[in-house]
C-alpha cells in the first residue's frame, strides 16, 4: 500500500513537470554553460568585426556586407558620432554666470544621502513603543518605518560547491550524458560542441 502511495506520488510530480531538483539542476547547467561558453566563446565572436572594421575605416571602408553565396544576410555599419554643442567641463563657471543671468538656475533641497546613511545605520526599532529612534540623541525619528525581516525578497543566491569543485562535477556529468533526460526540451543548451574538460577548470 506505501509502495502504491509513492508511486502515485511520483506520477504526479511527472505529470505536473519537472521536479525543483531537476529544475535546479538544468538553472546550475545554464549557469555554467552561459559562465563557460557564452562569455568565452560566444561573445568575442559577435564584437569581432569591430576592430577590424575600425582599422579598415582608417583606409576608407565603413561598412561590410556579410553575406552566404550570393545572399546578403546584413551589414556591419561604423557609427559616427554626430555634431553637437555640449557643455564645456574646463569653463562651467562661465556657463553658470550666465545661467545667473538667464533664469538658468534653481535651488534643488534635498535630503543629504551620506547623512540618511548614517541615521539609518544608528537608528533603532523600540519593541515597546513601536517608535524608532536616533541611538545618537535619543530623539524619535518622524517619517522612518520598521520593516521585519525573514520575508523572501524574490531573488536567489547561487553558490558554487567549494568554489570550482561544483563546477567541476557539473561539468564532468554534463559531458557524460547524465543531464540529457533533463535537456529534452531545451536543445539550447545542448546546441553546438560540448565544452571541452579543460573550460570547466577555468
Amino acid at each position: 500500500m506505501a509502495n502504491d502511495a509513492a508511486t502515485e506520488e511520483s506520477r504526479a510530480e511527472q505529470s505536473a513537470g519537472p521536479s525543483l531538483s531537476d529544475i535546479g539542476l538544468v538553472g546550475a547547467l545554464a549557469r555554467l554553460l552561459d559562465e563557460q561558453m557564452v562569455k568565452k566563446e560566444i561573445k568575442p565572436r559577435i564584437d569581432g568585426p569591430k576592430v577590424p572594421l575600425l582599422k579598415a575605416y582608417e583606409t576608407g571602408q565603413s561598412e561590410l556586407a556579410v553575406r552566404v553565396g550570393g545572399d546578403l544576410i546584413g551589414r556591419y555599419r561604423v557609427n559616427l558620432s554626430q555634431p553637437k554643442v555640449v557643455v564645456d567641463e574646463d569653463n562651467e563657471a562661465a556657463l553658470n554666470e550666465y545661467a545667473d543671468k538667464h533664469g538658468g538656475t534653481k535651488v534643488v533641497i534635498m535630503r543629504d544621502e551620506t547623512w540618511e546613511k548614517a541615521l539609518l545605520e544608528f537608528a533603532e526599532y523600540d519593541e515597546d513603543t513601536g517608535l524608532i529612534i536616533d541611538t545618537r540623541t535619543g530623539e524619535v525619528v518622524p517619517g522612518l518605518k520598521y520593516e521585519p525581516g525573514g520575508q523572501p525578497t524574490g531573488s536567489l543566491t547561487w553558490t558554487w560547491e567549494k568554489k570550482d569543485v561544483g563546477k567541476k562535477r557539473l561539468m564532468r556529468h554534463y559531458q557524460d550524458g547524465a543531464l540529457n533526460h533533463l535537456l529534452t526540451d531545451m536543445p539550447q543548451l545542448m546546441a553546438g560542441p560540448r565544452p571541452a574538460a579543460e573550460d570547466a577548470q577555468h
